[in-house]
């Protein structure tokens, strides 16, 4: 919905400052007199003018061109004549409205419009100023000529041609051609001039959505109304009807400000209309006040500013009275100062009561920020800041709602505010009954515990006594008498029974200290009874009042003479205990959390400490690390819960650091409750684990023993069975059949007898070496040696022994040239070993490399097959007397070549590895230091 330029030169101040919802219209004059006819003369030149298409809106008012007529005598005659065209100037260019504020005089104004062949012919002109008083639209009739149409809210609504809350009148363009249009307007007040073109059924559609957002808007107010006038008939609180008023006040104003009132509510009534926006402003000014001050309790927070308040409230009536009575000026100019002094007044009052914390406080505000904002945004949309749409062309009517809302939510607050007000009066009303009715039940049970406490007192079976501050008894209790043996005797002092003058002296001077300091007495003396017994006593007094010593001091005295008399007993028996501890053969330990609270001399001697040293340790310190000791705590922990003993054998450290062997055994001081404490013996078996470990390591050599007997007799039967069959069977063969055997035949017999028994002395020299490595008898004696020619030689060797292999023997030598010491027997046992079973354990052929090099200061020598491999599970056994892998099959063997090769390796002073797997070949890799 579009407005006319601030709706009079006061609308912004009185809207914006005040915070009230004064979209003020401009002010009213007096009748204005009528228009000349028109005079059909020819159109003057008016420039190149608006392209006119067929858009279904145009706005003409940056396109007008003005010519003030001070006197408002010009007629259009007049205005067509060359001098007055010449006078013609183009309107500000400041906002979708033509606004020439506040005068008296007569404004024309001219455009230019072309038409194009194809727009229509038939338009709609919008001057959308509903309160202007007087229009006339002056345009071509065809003729030559014009034609004359009037309008303004000072004729009868129903004069208009077109019926609109608006002033609407027909205008017709002939296509294709330029046509120039002249509009006078002339007000009392503000002439303001926001003119648009229409095609008409764009302007029906476009009035469909405003009629409905200026519907929804008075609903929106006739519905709070409504609404807050049934919860003033409930809470009857005035607040609601001031509210209510003021929700009409503002319906009034904002239905004689969009036209509504005088196209709906009083078409006829043209004085009203006149007055009806001033009117309805100043009512709105006087029921937002009243209702400010009725829901700040401005009365009773801020006396002075509610004064002020209460006048703002009179210049407003007389306002209202003004608009009623005296002519439109008046009351325009009142209600322009008093919106500054009624704003600034509203916004300190609603500030401090924020500050103050008055309950609905912030409601308030934000009503009027949300008023405010609409009124920003409309003077910004005003003013071609912001686009032209539905939200910013209706922010005031938004905004206003937006208020009325937020204020009527106060009110429910308000409610609210009230209830909880006087819930918690009730409360307190309840909580003073309570109270006192709470006395008077807390004096009955004070009469009543203070006679039990003086039964208590009486009957309890400890002295007690109040002595005055020179030490006099003010009153003692029976248990009291009972405790110094008196009977019916009167006790007045306690000197008496001291035994010494001296004694009671400095008993009386350490308690005046403690009395002094604010602090209580106690210690435990011997004194004597009447007949002059002696006893032990327990003391304990303070002052009756730290503030005032005068009132004396009270005691609790218990005779402990019993306890005494246990306790030196328990004494004597703990010595006599802790002597016979002391000399036991075994280490006794009382622990408690883990923490070692007493220890016998015995475990001190274990650990190599004094016992002064070890009691109150953590217990960790004889472990040997604490992740020992906290599993230890753990298992002994469950054990002892779930038993109520542990008994187990481990290693603990003693103060040098030396592990040595115990036997503990612990038991819970209290059945299954390791927290109460417990005792721990400690007998040291570390002679006794010793023993064992030399029997098993006995028992082990033994079964290794048997284990070796059981491989030598089991290879000794294969190996010697096989040589001695071919021995026997080629005997036979000579001794049934050697007449008739040829002599080469003869000669092969005697050559395989001769093969069976190389056979044998070869594996008994194995045995006999391997028996010397092992006695550590096989000498060590190394000579200048051609490693590379050594080396040649073992591997010819190597393909001579087994000239039926398939296997490819290469020998691969980067140990560069020259001699070094070496053992060359012992070099002949590990290599001609290595590579004997490298070929013998390929059955399928391959490579078998040797490899020499060398590594910083040592000799690498590696023999790598092919072969069958060995698993890897054997590994660690391979190097043991007459062990053979599982995967040999009938490869024959006796399980001494590895053997005598680790031995070898060793005495030379070097290492071997291997690395091999079943099925994928083996690598022997032979290290041997560098001799020179």
């Amino acid at each position: 919905m579009r407005r006319g330029w601030l709706r009079g030169m006061w609308v912004l101040p009185a809207v914006l400052l005040a915070g009230l919802a004064f979209a003020a219209p401009a002010q009213k004059p007096a009748p204005a007199r009528a228009a000349p006819p028109a005079a059909a003369v020819a159109e003057a030149d008016t420039g190149p003018g608006l392209a006119i298409g067929n858009e279904g809106s145009y706005a003409l008012s940056r396109s007008f061109t003005y010519l003030e007529d001070a006197g408002g005598e010009l007629v259009l005659a007049d205005i067509l004549k060359p001098e007055a065209q010449a006078r013609f100037q183009p309107v500000p260019q400041t906002g979708p409205a033509t606004n020439f504020g506040l005068t008296r005089a007569a404004i024309w104004l001219r455009v230019s419009l072309r038409t194009a062949r194809d727009a229509p012919a038939d338009w709609m002109l919008e001057l959308a100023y509903p309160p202007l008083d007087r229009l006339e639209l002056y345009a071509p009739d065809g003729k030559g000529g014009f034609s004359r149409q009037v309008g303004g809210d000072l004729s009868p609504f129903a004069d208009r041609v077109v019926v609109h809350r608006n002033h609407v009148m027909p205008v017709r363009l002939k296509p294709g051609a330029a046509s120039t249009l002249y509009l006078r307007v002339s007000s009392g007040g503000t002439v303001s001039a926001p003119v648009n073109l229409w095609q008409p059924a764009a302007l029906w559609r476009h009035d469909q959505a405003e009629y409905a957002t200026i519907s929804l808007y008075f609903g929106l107010l006739i519905g709070l109304l409504l609404y807050n006038l049934l919860l003033f008939f409930s809470v009857r609180d005035r607040a609601y009807v001031i509210y209510v008023a003021f929700v009409a006040c503002m319906a009034l104003a904002q239905a004689a400000l969009t036209g509504f009132g005088a196209q709906f509510l009083w078409p006829g009534q043209l004085w009203w209309n006149s007055v009806s926006p001033p009117v309805g402003m100043a009512a709105t000014a006087v029921f937002g006040l009243l209702f400010a001050r009725s829901f700040l309790s401005s009365a009773l927070r801020m006396p002075r500013l509610d004064r002020l308040m209460l006048a703002l409230v009179a210049g407003w009536l007389l306002t209202l009275l003004a608009a009623l009575t005296l002519p439109y000026v008046v009351s325009s100019l009142m209600v322009t100062v008093l919106a500054v002094f009624s704003v600034v007044t509203l916004v300190v009052v609603g500030v401090l009561s924020v500050r103050s914390g008055h309950p609905g406080a912030k409601y308030f505000l934000a009503a009027w920020a949300l008023l405010l904002v609409g009124v920003v945004t409309l003077a910004l949309h005003n003013t071609g800041v912001l686009p032209s749409h539905a939200l910013t062309a209706n922010s005031l009517l938004i905004g206003s709602a937006l208020e009325m809302v937020v204020l009527s939510f106060a009110l429910a607050d308000r409610i609210n505010v009230t209830r909880r007000e006087k819930e918690q009066a009730q409360a307190r009303t309840m909580a003073e009954h309570a109270m006192v009715e709470a006395l008077s039940v807390s004096q009955e049970n004070f009469r009543t515990q203070l006679k039990e406490r003086e039964m208590i007192l009486e009957n309890s079976i400890v002295g007690i006594a109040f002595l005055t501050p020179d030490g006099r008894f003010r009153w003692a209790n029976q248990a009291m008498l009972e405790v110094f043996g008196a009977g019916s005797n009167e006790l007045t002092s306690m000197e008496p029974f001291y035994l010494s003058r001296e004694e009671y002296i400095r008993v009386g001077g350490e308690v005046a200290a403690c009395v002094g300091r604010g602090e209580n007495y106690e210690a435990e003396i011997q004194v004597k009874q009447f007949d002059g017994t002696l006893i032990w006593v327990s003391l304990s007094g303070k002052a009756v009042s730290e503030r005032d010593l005068s009132q004396g001091t009270v005691w609790v005295i218990i005779n402990i003479t019993r306890r005494k008399e246990l306790e030196a007993q328990l004494v004597r028996t703990s010595s006599e205990r802790g002597a016979i501890l002391n000399s036991a053969l075994v280490g006794i330990v009382l622990s408690v959390n883990r923490r070692h609270e007493w220890v016998n001399e015995k475990f001190a001697q274990m650990m190599g400490s004094r016992r002064e040293d070890l009691m109150g340790q953590p217990s960790s310190y004889i472990h040997p690390d604490l992740a020992t000791w906290e599993q230890f705590g753990k298992e002994a922990r469950e054990t002892l819960i779930a038993t109520g003993s542990y008994i187990s054998e481990r290693q603990l450290k003693r103060r040098d650091g030396q592990l040595f062997w115990v036997q503990m055994a612990g038991s819970c001081v209290q059945p299954k409750d390791p927290d109460s404490g417990v005792i721990w013996a400690f007998l040291d078996i570390t002679e006794r684990k010793k023993s064992e470990e030399d029997t098993r390591e006995a028992l082990e050599q033994q079964r290794a023993l048997n284990e070796l007997r059981t491989r030598f007799v089991a290879m000794t039967s294969h190996e010697f069975r096989t040589p001695l069959s071919g021995i026997l069977s080629a005997e036979e063969l000579l001794r049934h059949y050697g007449s008739r055997l040829p002599e080469s035949e003869k000669i092969e017999i005697l050559d395989s007898i001769a093969a069976g028994v190389k056979r044998m002395t070869r594996m008994l020299d194995r045995v006999l070496l391997l028996g010397k490595a092992d006695a550590q008898m096989l000498e060590f004696e190394p000579h200048p040696l051609d490693l590379q020619a050594l080396c040649e030689q073992l591997v010819e060797e190597a393909r001579t022994q087994q000239p039926d292999s398939l296997c490819e023997l290469r020998l691969d030598y980067t140990a560069g040239t020259g001699q070094g010491l070496y053992d060359e027997k012992l070099l002949r046992h590990i290599f001609s070993n290595l590579l004997s079973n490298a070929v013998k354990y390929s059955p399928l052929g391959g490579l078998v490399l040797f490899r020499v090099c060398t590594e910083d200061d040592m000799v690498v020598l590696e023999v790598a097959d092919e072969g069958i491999g060995i698993p890897e599970d054997e590994l660690p056994h391979l190097f043991e007397s007459f062990h053979r892998a599982s995967n040999v099959g009938t490869i024959q063997g006796t399980g001494l070549g590895l053997a005598i090769v680790r031995n070898a390796v060793d005495i030379h002073g070097g290492s071997i590895d291997v690395r091999s797997s079943a099925g994928s070949g083996t690598t022997f890799t032979v290290r041997l230091p560098v001799r020179h």
